[in-house]
């Protein structure tokens, strides 16, 4: 009797070490994981701004429908952004790419019109061998000097594979107005990379 009792406290004891042992293996193999994956993340998040200056002309400009203008290149240069940050990264460990701000600021025109004869405008991003992506959208503006942007949150990585990368804008006119807009372009992306 016991020698029966003496065994079924071994053997408790033993479910006992074994979970034990096994909570303790659990939390070592997540913490290294956890280590492992900071030591991936050496290089953080950073933001790739682009800005540039666009004369947008007005004169067939739709009040009802979008339309479309030239396509702006912005042919940026990830890899060499990358390489500023730390030379031991390239465009191999490219993880991400969203917009992250997007605004148009007027600086001039013609005849006087400011940006509010822009009612509503959305800016698609293009690449090669990719469809074109709508990346942020602004409605119902009156600002006549800034429009705001409200970016859509899309991972957009496969467009900046590449440095041939282009933005197009899709404008509605608040009224019909025949004239050019000098408008400003400030962007930033934010980039992620990991080894």
């Amino acid at each position: 009797m016991i020698h029966a009792r003496s065994k079924i406290i071994k053997i408790y004891s033993m479910k006992k070490l074994s979970l034990i042992t096994g909570i303790i293996v659990l939390f070592f193999v997540t913490s290294c994981r956890d280590i492992v994956n900071s030591a991936l993340d050496v290089l953080p998040p950073f933001e790739v701004p682009f800005t540039t200056t666009v004369d947008v002309p007005f004169a067939a400009i739709s009040t009802t429908g979008y339309t479309q203008t030239p396509e702006l290149p912005i042919n940026i240069n990830l890899d060499a952004k990358i390489k500023e940050q730390n030379a031991n990264f390239s465009i191999n460990n490219l993880k991400s790419v969203k917009l992250s701000t997007l605004s148009l600021d007027y600086v001039s025109s013609q005849l006087g019109n400011k940006l509010d004869v822009i009612k509503n405008a959305r800016i698609y991003v293009k690449a090669p061998n990719q469809a074109d992506r709508l990346i942020a959208t602004a409605y119902y503006n009156t600002n006549p000097n800034t429009i705001t942007f409200t970016e859509t949150d899309d991972e957009i990585l496969e467009y900046f594979r590449t440095t041939q990368n282009s933005l197009i804008i899709e404008i509605r006119a608040s009224k019909v107005t025949a004239d050019q807009i000098k408008m400003k372009i400030n962007s930033g992306f934010k980039i992620k990379v990991q080894l």
